[in-house]
């Protein structure tokens, strides 16, 4: 009761929590020397949206109108509108000359050879780099979310705790039609140029997550089959991404990646 309480008082607040801090950055506002700029507004404003948004699915979820699958596809579609609608409004239109700067000195520092130096440390990759990191920020931001649930649900099981919201890890099944707009999608990121390239790339980093997802359902499955007590797993789990990091999240995007393809191949055999 207590829970469902918080929800709805969290619910009823945030728009009025985005109202104020939209009235103190209008009015410049100071409070201990921050100032309430567009970036701290825009900020809050984003994350409070995706978590008001996250609350009606899982909501809708618990009482069985959509599955846990549909959860986590409908969040990375609003994800991926919100990003959309950030970049074309605001992050593309602003100057980002202090993160140029700070990215080039960072390159410099690491890259001692000069041809090194001038293969790297050029405008254009510089500021194709800058232009992506909102997309790279949402995919680490569902990953993290998504980690969150998967860890908190072994545990929660594990001490036999109620849990008021959840997501079931069992099954996903990427849609068809989402895979392919990712393969189209990464067509055009290829072949287009300038903003639209921009926008096309970032629409590939953020589905991409479905397929992540989906491999690491599976994976999961896998080391699931081994006859491991919970705690075992999440240090193996925890071990792996020590040890391989980046390379263990390309695996497992690949192994998604091949269960969507075979999958629609299987389809079209039949």
């Amino acid at each position: 009761m207590v829970k469902l309480f918080l929800v709805e008082f969290f619910f009823f607040q945030s728009p009025l929590l985005i109202l104020f801090f939209f009235f103190l950055y209008y009015n410049e506002a100071n409070f201990f020397d921050l100032k309430f700029t567009l970036r701290f507004f825009l900020n809050f404003f984003t994350t409070s949206t995706i978590i008001l948004f996250l609350f009606k699915l899982l909501n809708s979820n618990k009482r069985n109108l959509i599955s846990s699958e549909k959860v986590i596809i409908l969040l990375n579609l609003f994800v991926l509108s919100l990003l959309l609608i950030f970049n074309f409004f605001y992050y593309y239109q602003t100057d980002h000359q202090e993160l140029k700067e700070f990215i080039s000195q960072f390159f410099s520092n690491i890259a001692q050879n000069p041809n090194i130096k001038e293969n790297i440390i050029n405008e254009g990759k510089i500021d194709f780099l800058i232009k992506i990191i909102p997309s790279l920020n949402a995919f680490v931001l569902m990953t993290f979310l998504i980690l969150n649930f998967f860890f908190t649900n072994i545990i929660l099981k594990r001490i036999n705790f109620p849990r008021n919201y959840s997501i079931e890890f069992s099954e996903f099944f990427l849609p068809p039609k989402i895979f392919l707009f990712f393969n189209i999608f990464i067509f055009l990121s290829i072949l287009l140029t300038n903003d639209l390239k921009l926008y096309s790339f970032s629409t590939v980093v953020v589905l991409s997550f479905l397929i992540f997802y989906q491999g690491l359902i599976y994976s999961y499955k896998f080391l699931n089959s081994f006859n491991l007590n919970n705690f075992l797993k999440i240090l193996i789990i925890f071990l792996l991404f020590i040890f391989l990091g980046y390379v263990l999240f390309l695996l497992i995007f690949l192994h998604g990646y091949y269960l969507s393809l075979k999958r629609i191949i299987t389809k079209v055999k039949d």
